[in-house]
């Protein structure tokens, strides 16, 4: 494997790693973070775990792809439906994917904005719409949020036996 490295003495840390993460630095940094917790400074916890990486990389990489409560998979109709809603409600900047994936514990900006970014363009795509345009927010908010709130409305039946009729619970 080729390892990228690049010398950043101004930083005075010496060598710095670029590029993929190996199992031994993921490892490296769960168990630091794991015996010491995240420090204040992401610049000395690299330091001090022994990795040549920058702050910034090792955050991004415990953040978005190591904690342990990072929930994987799919999104659920309930999470796509927050996702779409509260990105109606904020808008495209960057700094709001961080407020979307507040709602949604267990998922990470960078998750929810590829999931916007993937699906969601490829419906606008599919329905010949640009993604930020007037009409694909209209479709969006008047056809597909409530078609949305119906599928998970029906994921709540509970079949009561007795009568063999359904009741909904909210």
């Amino acid at each position: 494997m080729l390892m990228d490295w690049i010398s950043v003495e101004s930083e005075g840390v010496g060598m710095i790693r670029k590029g993929s993460w190996s199992s031994e630095e993921d490892s490296l940094l769960i168990n630091y973070i794991a015996l010491h917790g995240q420090a204040r400074s992401w610049n000395s916890l690299a330091r001090n775990a022994g990795l040549k990486r920058t702050g910034k990389s090792c955050r991004l990489r415990w953040k978005n792809y190591l904690r342990p409560n990072i929930r994987r998979g799919n999104f659920t109709p309930e999470e796509q439906y927050c996702i779409i809603d509260l990105h109606c409600y904020y808008g495209n900047r960057y700094v709001w994917w961080s407020k979307i994936a507040e709602c949604l514990p267990g998922r990470t900006d960078n998750e929810i904005k590829n999931y916007w970014r993937t699906q969601v363009r490829k419906l606008a795509n599919r329905l010949k719409y640009h993604i930020n345009s007037l009409e694909f927010r209209d479709f969006i908010r008047n056809v597909y949020l409530p078609t949305l709130s119906q599928l998970i409305f029906q994921n709540f039946q509970i079949p009561h036996h007795h009568h063999h009729h359904y009741y909904y619970y909210y």
